[in-house]
């Protein structure tokens, strides 16, 4: 017997298993209730950042005159750069919360029902996606590479 027949007796078997385990079954279910669990932080952490915002504005401002006055107003457009972009990602976080699906207590048969989770009907949150800011250019420093 050559080691492709081997293999292919191998996988042949461990197809088998996986399919008395039903494991496509139980993988299909931890999706589902992963991709559930995920939306639901992403609206959780929504819901935090839209009640926190102003206090992570404030905190920033205070930092952003701390700088300016121990740097003499130096670093101030870096330091202001910093901050629009930092709340641009909390206002990117309380996007999220408004796409990620209300869990309303629903029952499968109502018609009003989130649909299950991975489905085509709901809406997927790429938590990838920059939230608007285009790439920075490469710098000569990067195409060299390690030095």
């Amino acid at each position: 017997m050559t080691a492709t027949d081997q293999l292919r007796t191998v996988l042949r078997d461990l197809e088998a298993k996986a399919k008395e385990l039903e494991l496509d079954k139980k993988l299909t279910t931890f999706a589902d209730s992963a991709d559930t669990l995920l939306r639901e932080a992403a609206a959780r952490a929504g819901e935090y950042a839209a009640e926190n915002r102003e206090r992570v504005e404030g905190a920033l401002e205070r930092a952003e005159a701390a700088v300016d006055s121990r740097t003499e107003g130096k670093y101030h457009r870096t330091v202001d750069k910093v901050k629009a972009g930092v709340l641009s990602g909390v206002d990117w976080v309380v996007e999220q919360r408004d796409s990620a699906p209300r869990t309303t207590g629903t029952t499968a048969g109502d018609a009003d029902a989130t649909p299950p989770a991975g489905s085509a009907d709901t809406p997927w949150v790429d938590v990838t996606d920059d939230p608007g800011t285009p790439p920075a250019p490469a710098t000569p420093e990067d195409s060299a590479g390690p030095r």
